[in-house]
This record gives C-alpha cells, structure tokens and sequence, in this order.
C-alpha cells in the first residue's frame, strides 16, 4: 500500500431514518478524512419507506436481507466476505452487537486488518452473547463508545481491554437547530395552539423502555394543574398501544403521535421541553439535539444521561419509572420560566463545547489515523 493509496473503510449499516446508532453512523462516514480513507457503505436493506438517505458519493453494497435471521446470519456472513474481498476493504466499522458478531466473523475469516466495532448503549448480555464478544474481541482493533459508562460496561461485560475503547461522543450539526423563528408555523401546521406548553418526546415506540408511559402518566397528573400539550415522534408497533392509554387518561386531545418523521429539527422549535425518561441509555442522540435546540431537557438518571445532562445545570435528571418525578420536574420547569430559559441556554453551551459534529470528527480522524499507524506502519 502506497503512502497514497486511499484505505478502502466499509461501514455496515441498517439505515433506519430514526434510528439514532445508524445515524450516527452516516455522520462518522461523511467526516472521515477523504483524502486518506474511501468510505464504502454495506447497506443491510429494510423497508425503502423507512430507510435513511445514503449521499450518493458513498459506493454502496446492497444486502436485500431485511430478516436477518437464523440461516440468514450465515449467508450473510458468507456474502460480507465476497464483499470485503472483492472491494479490497482494509478496515470494517460496524455497530454491536447484531450484525455486528457476523460482521466480525466474516472480517476475521477474511484476515481483515482492522476490526471496528461502536456501541451505543447497554445491550443484554446473555451467556451466550457474552462468551462470543470475549471470543470475538481477540481480534477486535478498537471499540467505540458513546460515553464513559458504556465503556466501563463493555469492559466487564465482553472482557475488552480498556485500551482498545475510545469514548466517541455523539455529535450534532449545531446549524440546524437555530429555528426558533419557526415555532409559531410549526405549530399551526401540527394544529397546536400558540399560547400553550409543549412537551416534546422523541424516540420510537417499538418497546416501553423509552419511558412513553411514564411521560403519559405524569401528563395526566398535571392536567388539572396545566394544560399541556405533547408531541410523540417517532413510530413502532406500541403507537396503537400509547393512543388508546393516552384516551384512557382523558389525553386523546393533547397528546399527538406523529410516527416517523424527517423534520425534527423543526419539531423541536415547536416544543417547550422536552423529556427522555428512558429506563436504560446510552447517550441519546435525541436529547443532544433537544440541547442543542436550547431546550430545557427531563431525562432519567440512568446509563450515560448524567454525563451529558447535569442536574440544575444543563437539564433536570430524575429517577427511571418514577411519573410523580416526572410530573413534579415539568411543573418546575413550566412555573419557573427563568429556570427553563437557564438551563435550555446552558444546555446549548454544553452541546456546542463538547458535542459538536466538528469535535466528533477531531477524535474519530485522531483514532483511525493511530490505529493505521500501529497496524500498516510497515506499508503507509
């Protein structure tokens, strides 16, 4: 390899337009140093509908395998390795665990030099996961992660030398989240009314874990004391479930379920709040960008939410499953507008220092160009 020579990069992704861990994927691939590195996408497909945009300057590798499954993990393990070779990819970067472990099979299979994996959170380690990411880590060049604690989690869980993990924050485009002159359109176009609160909630509804019930459940025990609206964005099978719970506490009028949608940026110029009381995160795409809007952020105290949202500060933390929390930290924040107005400008502050896409790219650049050196120093 000449000193020259583009180092061919395939990212592996399942390109969900709301999925926060494969966005943040597409922003690592759009950062990378183009001079050094050919990022080149193995695209595992789902349903076009709800696939993100991949920009067009990234070759791509269609998998047409939306049920990666059972036999189906093998093949594409197989098909991974026809791609790697054909396409002469020096280094794999994927997210954990599934597909990652199959990702990293066909990687080793193939002699792969470098082996990169991300994690986004706490994943359930069974004994079966647990004793194949300790095999797999033998050969695993270096492990992302999203915060401190997920870090220190990875370690005890999958056996991972401490320094083969970098701590790779999230990153928002700041630029985008400057439309408060947008709030009163936005909201005529949701058919929300300009005089009244809104709290915002953005995740999908595929499980309870994200705290939709809790944020439902507060909202009633505030409705005698505030009128409040609430945007629920982001779609899943519980959507049914959470309307027919909102109707059961007398919520169907103020509560709206807006599914998926590609315009949060906007969105969040329509909200007052916003809240993630989440029972386990990582860091959470979703509040970064609430603080980055200048949002006064609630979220729940759990996994890598206090190292992103200090208390009183940049935000108001509270206990997961805890509704009367939460119910008690809104009206503080709806009945004490300087308080709001504090913590959303400290909250931009702290995104803009330390969450930009800028210094997400500093660190990720810094951490391929190390790991090249140690592993081509004889051939770059």
């Amino acid at each position: 390899m000449s000193s020259k020579e583009k180092i061919n990069v395939l990212f592996v992704v399942k390109p969900i337009q709301w999925s926060g861990s494969d966005r943040v994927l597409l922003d690592l691939a759009t950062r990378l140093n183009k001079e050094k590195y050919q990022v080149i996408f193995a695209v595992i497909s789902l349903n076009p509908a709800d696939e993100a945009t991949i920009p067009d300057s990234f070759p791509k590798i269609i998998f047409d395998m939306p049920d990666l499954h059972g036999w189906r993990q093998l093949l594409f393990s197989l098909r991974l390795c026809w791609a790697i070779h054909k396409y002469k990819i020096k280094i794999i970067h994927m997210n954990s665990y599934h597909p990652g472990n199959y990702c990293r099979l066909a990687a080793f299979c193939m002699g792969m030099p470098v082996i990169i994996d991300h994690w986004h959170g706490f994943n359930r380690f069974s004994l079966k996961r647990r004793v194949l990411c300790r095999l797999y880590n033998h050969f695993t060049d270096l492990s992302f992660v999203v915060s401190e604690l997920v870090g220190k989690y990875i370690q005890e869980q999958c056996g991972t030398a401490p320094e083969r993990i970098q701590v790779l924050y999230n990153g928002v485009d700041l630029a985008q989240y400057q439309n408060q002159d947008l709030a009163a359109k936005v909201r005529q176009e949701l058919g929300l009314p300009p005089d009244l609160p809104v709290v915002g909630l953005v995740a999908r509804l595929d499980h309870r874990a994200k705290g939709h019930i809790e944020l439902l459940q507060a909202l009633s025990l505030l409705k005698d004391r505030h009128t409040v609206h609430a945007l629920m964005v982001g779609g899943g099978r519980r959507q049914e479930e959470m309307q027919q719970l909102a109707a059961s506490l007398g919520l169907a009028q103020v509560v709206h379920f807006l599914g998926n949608r590609k315009d949060v940026p906007r969105l969040l110029a329509a909200m007052d709040i916003f809240v993630l009381p989440s029972h386990s995160e990582g860091v959470s795409l979703a509040v970064l960008e609430a603080m980055a809007a200048g949002l006064p952020v609630i979220v729940s105290e759990v996994g890598g939410l206090p190292e992103i949202v200090q208390h009183e500060d940049t935000g108001l933390l509270i206990p997961p499953k805890d509704p009367e929390a939460l119910a008690q930290s809104l009206a503080r924040v709806l009945e004490e507008p300087g308080l709001a107005q504090r913590l959303g400008q400290k909250a931009r502050e702290q995104v803009q220092e330390k969450y930009s896409l800028e210094r997400l790219a500093q660190i990720l650049n810094q951490s391929y160009d190390e790991l090249v050196q140690r592993k081509f120093r004889n051939s770059v």
